[in-house]
């Protein structure tokens, strides 16, 4: 990189790091809509049709870049899925829905950023250090799926399959980690704060969301199921292979001493047969006699 790349690259950082700040709450165009809030969020900051928008994506890059820890970032990480719902809400009103289409995307994937970095606080610190973060997320999350689910009954047939994606594919992520973080019990409950909030949708598109959903919990139980199933399918194996162990030394020990004993009874028998050789042939001595005999006369 020549000297004046990096002198640019150094300019835009900064300037990014000024600005990020107010890029997340800078006003939107002003509207007659109700506000609505998700967690401690109350406006998207700059929509992804502005022409300002790679900013935004580079002011959270920089804030992720010096989170101080991964519970940090799982909170930022909240809030940025938090601020994309509230965009795809907005996107979606102004009736700009492929544009919104490709944002329910970067949602989903946002939060799933967010499911995945409390569980890495789960599994490196331990439960009770993720317990905050799991309720938190959580409690975000039925807020955005609320948001998602307004919006998704007003939007044309055609402009619903992206929101529907969306639905399902944080839901999975969000299920599953509350199936491993508390249990079966906390699952089923939260089940059905989500069935709730489908219980007053129309009809065809209640039946649709539902669907989708009862494949991601299936998932979700599976998954949990499979945890404790593979633990216990781990134990039966070592206790096999320590009974195998047990029995392969146990035939070892037999077959040396099989073979001990064999060359026990080999050696008697030698020592025996070398004892008896001279006395094998009786006529021998007699004639070594006969035969000084002859030699004297």
């Amino acid at each position: 990189m020549s000297k004046l790349s990096y002198l640019l690259f150094c300019m835009v950082f900064a300037l990014a790091m000024v600005v990020s700040p107010f890029i997340s709450s800078a006003p939107v165009l002003a509207d007659t809509t109700e506000e609505t809030t998700i967690g401690d969020v109350t406006d998207p900051g700059t929509l992804p049709d502005s022409g300002f928008y790679f900013m935004k994506k580079w002011g959270r890059s920089l804030q992720l870049m010096f989170a101080g820890s991964d519970a940090e970032k799982s909170k930022l990480m909240l809030k940025y899925a938090n601020e994309d719902a509230l965009a795809l809400k907005k996107m979606y009103e102004m009736g700009k829905y492929d544009v919104g289409a490709k944002h329910a995307e970067q949602y989903a994937l946002q939060l799933q950023n967010a499911v995945q970095t409390t569980e890495q606080v789960r599994t490196r610190q331990g439960e009770d250090a993720s317990e905050e973060l799991v309720g938190k997320l959580e409690q975000n999350y039925l807020k955005q799926q609320e948001v998602l689910l307004s919006v998704l009954e007003k939007a044309p047939e055609a402009a619903q399959n992206g929101l529907l994606n969306a639905i399902e594919n944080s839901n999975k992520h969000v299920a599953a980690m509350i199936a491993t973080q508390e249990g079966q019990e906390a699952l089923a409950q939260y089940q059905e704060q989500v069935n709730q909030q489908t219980s007053n949708m129309g009809e065809e598109t209640k039946i649709r969301v539902q669907q989708r959903l009862q494949v991601t919990h299936g998932q979700a139980e599976q998954t949990s199921n499979g945890s404790s199933e593979q633990g216990t399918m781990t134990q039966t194996q070592t206790q096999t292979q320590t009974q195998n162990q047990t029995q392969t030394q146990t035939q070892t020990q037999t077959s040396e001493q099989t073979m001990q004993q064999t060359g026990q009874q080999s050696g008697q028998q030698t020592m025996q047969n070398q004892g008896a050789e001279p006395n094998t042939d009786p006529g021998s001595g007699t004639q070594g006699a006969g035969n000084k005999k002859q030699q004297g006369k």
